[in-house]
């Protein structure tokens, strides 16, 4: 295992053996074949909560645990969508292409926002802009999205406030974050990761990473790297757990047969090091 640490550190390998097993269940699984729409949504999100708990790996193997920090926060977010996408079989199609009306009426929102104060990258031009929002539009109308594009535009009425609609509040469901936590029963999880974790996202840290030294007037500066392992455990194990439950959803909805391999593996890389 390559990284900065002098001795092993078995619950981190942990972490990298749960990756790779996950990383190789979703290929297997996606290999298979005759899917829809859905399945390419929410494989999507098995990707990205991959690619997240990697960051959080990367993060702890270098001993920058505000990167581990930051990873954790948008895996537990991915987490939360899976979970709240599968808790139900009979609306899993409807929670599905709910999360891809919402990405696409947020692009939407993005594209009106780039062309009305002209924040356009150099090579892109204005008419590309409005020929894409074009095309996302037609899009939603299809017969395939057009009655969750219905739904999302009648939430988005129904707010307060001129905003975007969550698309988990889609079908009067959760209206935040954490009220979707609440619901999936993850208002303790929230409480520890979402709130601790908000403040390293938003930058509000940075202070707290320098002081001004008494008497010579010197500019104190934090090491980038740390090197107190304590601070490791919990992304690890939060995101492991993430993974763990990805899996889990894997092999009971689409990859049965991996159930057998899927218990030597706790055994071997997940039981020596459980909290």
């Amino acid at each position: 295992m390559i990284g900065d640490y002098d001795q092993p550190y078995p619950l981190l390998e942990s972490l990298s053996q749960t990756i790779l097993f996950a990383d190789k269940l979703l290929e297997e699984a996606a290999n298979k074949g005759g899917y829809t729409d859905t399945e390419v949504i929410t494989f999507s999100l098995f990707r990205q909560l991959i690619e997240q708990v990697d960051g959080i790996f990367i993060g702890v193997d270098h001993n920058n645990y505000d990167l581990a920090r930051t990873s954790l926060r948008n895996a537990f977010e991915t987490n939360l969508a899976i979970e709240y996408i599968y808790k139900d079989p009979a609306l899993l199609n409807d929670r599905a292409l709910a999360y891809k009306v919402g990405s696409k009426y947020q692009n939407i929102a993005w594209f009106d926002m780039a062309i009305q104060e002209k924040i356009l990258e150099p090579e892109v031009q204005e008419a590309e802009l409005i020929s894409k929002k074009s095309a996302l539009e037609t899009e939603l109308n299809l017969p395939a999205l057009s009655r969750i594009s219905t739904e999302w535009i009648r939430t988005k009425a129904g707010l307060r406030r001129d905003g975007t609609p969550k698309w988990y509040s889609l079908y009067n469901g959760p209206s935040s974050i954490y009220a979707l936590a609440k619901h999936l029963d993850m208002e303790s999880e929230y409480k520890r990761i979402y709130g601790s974790l908000s403040a390293t996202i938003h930058g509000t840290t940075a202070l707290d990473r320098v002081a001004l030294e008494s008497g010579t007037g010197k500019v104190l500066i934090w090491p980038l790297r740390d090197e107190e392992r304590e601070k490791a455990e919990t992304p690890i194990y939060l995101g492991r757990a993430f993974l763990l439950n990805m899996i889990g959803i894997l092999v009971r909805n689409y990859e049965p047969t991996k159930a057998i391999e899927f218990g030597p593996f706790l055994e071997e890389h997940i039981e020596p090091t459980r909290a």
